[in-house]
């Protein structure tokens, strides 16, 4: 069965329970939903679902379908939207449910690949002391952030739209390390969900890699977190062992797997 809903506040009202069996992916659902204000055939939420399953997808543009529940519905609701003749596009998914909804599509002649594959890992204890060469940021130093945070996007290959505004919204959550008179390595904590705070924008500079700068910083992000009363969380790309190797050292250990899946061009 299919329930389609009008819009994203009231799709999330009806499956909050179900998506907080994760709250690591919930968070996208919960951000994307209120985005939502009136479902068509381009922008949707929907539930698949029988006796004892559930599958939901949401679409908001700019923004990939998210997917979560069941795998084995994945069918099920490929065949509604291709029928329905609703929009189908990148998808972001745990990945065991990501690779049969790729199946799924391979099935009916539409194919997909996984473009970005990523560990969620978390950090719950303090292993190593905090440096003091690293900083809070300050208002004055938006400005390099933000080139930074634009080298950031361009080395993972993502198209997220990065603003001064929203760095110096965030300008507190930035952690830093200067030398030779400039920022050259950064990452942001920002708060998740009711029990976790997350770490992002770990970025280097180039020609300061291989210093342990990411390594310090991210500790004491790590221990400022817990100090807090969370714990840390952030994905890691699976395809770059050097992020893995740092951040198992530090405390970090892999929960589950997701990844973005994009549909290929005909």
């Amino acid at each position: 069965m299919i329930k389609v809903y009008e819009d994203g506040s009231s799709f999330y009202l009806d499956n909050k329970d179900f998506l907080l069996t994760n709250i690591h992916t919930e968070v996208f659902f919960r951000f994307d939903a209120p985005l939502l204000k009136k479902a068509n055939k381009d922008e949707y939420a929907l539930k698949v679902y029988n006796d004892k399953s559930r599958l939901v997808a949401l679409l908001k543009e700019p923004f990939n379908i998210l997917l979560y529940g069941d795998s084995s519905l994945a069918g099920e609701l490929i065949d509604f939207l291709i029928n329905n003749q609703y929009k189908i596009k990148g998808y972001l998914a745990p990945t065991e449910l990501g690779e049969a909804f790729m199946a799924e599509l391979g099935k009916r002649n539409i194919k997909s690949h996984l473009d970005l594959g990523m560990d969620f890992m978390e950090a719950r204890v303090k292993l190593l002391p905090s440096s003091e060469e690293v900083e809070v940021a300050k208002e004055d130093d938006v400005d390099e952030i933000l080139n930074m945070a634009v080298s950031f996007f361009n080395d993972c290959g993502l198209s997220d739209e990065v603003t001064k505004e929203k760095i110096l919204k965030a300008i507190d959550g930035f952690r830093i390390i200067r030398e030779d008179g400039k920022i050259v390595s950064m990452a942001k904590m920002s708060a998740s969900s009711s029990e976790d705070m997350r770490i992002s924008f770990v970025y280097t500079r180039n020609e300061y890699r291989g210093k342990g700068y990411a390594k310090k910083i991210c500790t004491n992000i790590v221990n400022e977190i817990i100090d807090k009363g969370f714990y840390a969380t952030l994905n890691v790309d699976k395809k770059n062992p050097i992020s893995n190797h740092i951040y198992s050292s530090i405390g970090f250990k892999k929960t589950f797997s997701q990844g973005v899946f994009l549909i290929d061009e005909k």
